[in-house]
Formats: C-alpha cells, sequence, structure tokens
C-alpha cells in the first residue's frame, strides 16, 4: 500500500471515529455530565474499547508549538489530558506537567508512559480546582463535552491560576458545525484576552481552532485572526 493510500485510510478512519464522537457528545453532555462518577465509568469504558486510541497517533505538534511560543520552562497543566500520548513534550523543556482526566483509564496509560517531570490525577474538569501557579493551562478538544453556559465560568476560574504572563490553550477540532460554531463564539466572548486565534485548514479535514487566551482584558475581548501552517491531525482527546 502506498504513504498516500495509508494516509488516505487514516484519514477516513479518523473521520469515522470523529463522528461516533459526535453520536455521543449529547448525551454525554446533557445526560451523563451531570453525574461525574457515571460520566467517569462511560469514559473508561469507551477506552476500553479503543474509541479514542487513534488520538495517540495524532500528536498535537500545534500545541505544543504554542507552548514554546508563549513560555519558557513552563509548568503546564493539562485538562482533559487523555493519555496524553499525542502531546510530544520535549524532556528538559518544561519544569513540570500535570494531566488531569476524568478517566481512570486514561490516567493509567498515560503514567505508563513515564514522561519526565510528569504527575496525574483523576478528576471532572468542571469542578476542579487547580492548586499553585501555571504559565500554560490545557483544554485539548474537551469543551464540546461540557454544558455551553459553563464554558465561560471555567474559563475565567482557571485563569485565576495562572502565572501573570501566563496562558490558556484551548483547541477546536471542528467548528464547521453549530456545536463547534458555538464553543468558538464562547471562547472569544469568555472575557479573557485572546491573546491569538490560529485557523489550522487541512483539505479534507473539519475546520480546527486553536485559541490563546490570556488575563481578562479591561473591556470586551477582541479576537485576533490568524493561520497556522496545516496539522497532521487534532491536539487532543475529549474529554
Amino acid at each position: 500500500m502506498t504513504t498516500a493510500s495509508t494516509t488516505r485510510d487514516s484519514s477516513t478512519g479518523n473521520r469515522l471515529f470523529r463522528l461516533a464522537g459526535r453520536l455521543v457528545r449529547w448525551p454525554l453532555t446533557v445526560l451523563v455530565r451531570p453525574y461525574p462518577r457515571l460520566n467517569g465509568l462511560l469514559w473508561d469504558l469507551e477506552y476500553a474499547l479503543g474509541v479514542w486510541r487513534y488520538l495517540d497517533r495524532s500528536p498535537g505538534r500545534t500545541a505544543v508549538a504554542l507552548i514554546d511560543k508563549y513560555a519558557e520552562q513552563p509548568r503546564i497543566l493539562d485538562l482533559g489530558c487523555g493519555t496524553s500520548a499525542n502531546l510530544p513534550l520535549v524532556a528538559g523543556r518544561y519544569r513540570h506537567y500535570h494531566g488531569v482526566d476524568i478517566s481512570r483509564a486514561a490516567i493509567r496509560t498515560a503514567r505508563r508512559l513515564r514522561r519526565p517531570d510528569a504527575t496525574y490525577e483523576v478528576a471532572d474538569i468542571l469542578s476542579y480546582q487547580p492548586t499553585g501557579r501555571w504559565e500554560v493551562i490545557l483544554l485539548r478538544e474537551v469543551v464540546y463535552y461540557f454544558p455551553l453556559p459553563e464554558v465561560a465560568p471555567l474559563l475565567r476560574r482557571l485563569a485565576e491560576a495562572l502565572t501573570p504572563n501566563g496562558t490558556i490553550i484551548v483547541s477546536l477540532y471542528d467548528t464547521s458545525d453549530d456545536v463547534g460554531r458555538a464553543a468558538l463564539q464562547c471562547l472569544r466572548e469568555c472575557g479573557l484576552t485572546v491573546r491569538e486565534e490560529l485557523a489550522e485548514p487541512t483539505p479534507g479535514q473539519p475546520a480546527a481552532v486553536t485559541i490563546v487566551l490570556g488575563a481578562p482584558s479591561p473591556g470586551p475581548a477582541v479576537p485576533s485572526a490568524g493561520r497556522a501552517e496545516p496539522s497532521r491531525g487534532p491536539d487532543a482527546g475529549p474529554h
């Protein structure tokens, strides 16, 4: 099989898994989300079935590039980290990494990676209270799974855990449907400063966007538009 054919097959497989993700998004958000224990068990089942395994082969280079751009030797808080295998951090270029996910199965896999200077924790992001100060907080492919009215308050609360020049990096794999567009608008209007907005056009792929947020602005946040190099895959798994 040729490389081009392999790439097409992989892309088709990823789209099928993304479709499955969209199908489970409604029950997760509406029916299961109010019950964190049940929510965690459902994510454990999906990880056991390998639903999100393809994400581990999709390195989140956009997130890593933005971390390098905005922070030197940062402490990184990765909320909804999944197995964290798709965040190719380079040892020695960060001070500490802490991954948080509601799925115990995902965290078990993450710990087996033996990432240097890393710790992990099982917790529900919506009620999670960060300790200490962080130069970077990541929400990669996560906010779809929260009730939209709770996203802005969550972001403002997380901003309180940032260092003075810290950033929150939020990635959305698909902003082409109503849910994605609503999530993107919510990020732009959450009350934090939009430091950068990167559209990542990739032929045949959904419209991915990554937003870098900073401390709350004194007035309405005005988004800045930009364009990144096409990425090879989504930045992170959902939680």
